[in-house]
């Protein structure tokens, strides 16, 4: 990520919404599945850049136009997931987006193609398996303060860590 000078704000965010109003205007469109590739890969730079131009303020737009492109071509898990990561949008112009609906059709229209086709939701259980975070013992993380070389920013030089202000303060309670 690099991160974004403020002589490059003004021409990134002319960028990003340029490619934001191609995506619209294919939108407009007869929809085609030419034209929503491009609509798609329209909105996918424009997330890209805003990404790498660090610009977490236009992300939520880029993720709104993914999500828009994806409903239309009726990949709903896709535009879901794309809708959830637009869900901070702000800003004019963004004030009629019921973001909360949209997720919510996207949702019903999973559960009913999920009905549909049960078959399909097992295979892809299958192939994906079974969503779940798992958290593993990372090897290189030292078990005690005293294998770590040199001293801690907040150490004293016996290998001891203060507590931080606010535990000590009796704000925390275990």
């Amino acid at each position: 990520m690099n991160p974004c000078l403020k002589t490059d704000i003004a021409p990134v965010t002319q960028t990003v919404n340029t490619l934001l109003l191609r995506t619209y205007a294919l939108l407009q469109t007869p929809l085609t599945g030419a034209t929503l590739r491009l609509a798609l890969e329209a909105a996918d730079k424009a997330l890209a850049i805003a990404t790498n131009f660090g610009r977490f303020d236009l992300e939520p737009r880029a993720q709104l136009y993914r999500g828009h492109v994806l409903r239309a071509w009726g990949r709903w898990r896709a535009a879901w997931q794309a809708y959830i990561r637009a869900a901070s949008v702000r800003g004019i112009g963004f004030s009629g987006t019921d973001i909360k609906c949209l997720t919510r059709e996207c949702l019903e229209m999973m559960r009913i193609e999920d009905e549909c086709d049960p078959e399909r939701k097992k295979s892809m259980m299958e192939r994906k398996g079974a969503r779940m975070v798992r958290f593993e013992l990372d090897e290189r993380t030292p078990s005690r303060i005293d294998e770590v070389d040199g001293t801690q920013s907040d150490e004293s030089t016996d290998g001891h860590v203060p507590a931080p202000e606010w535990k000590r303060r009796g704000h925390w309670k275990p």
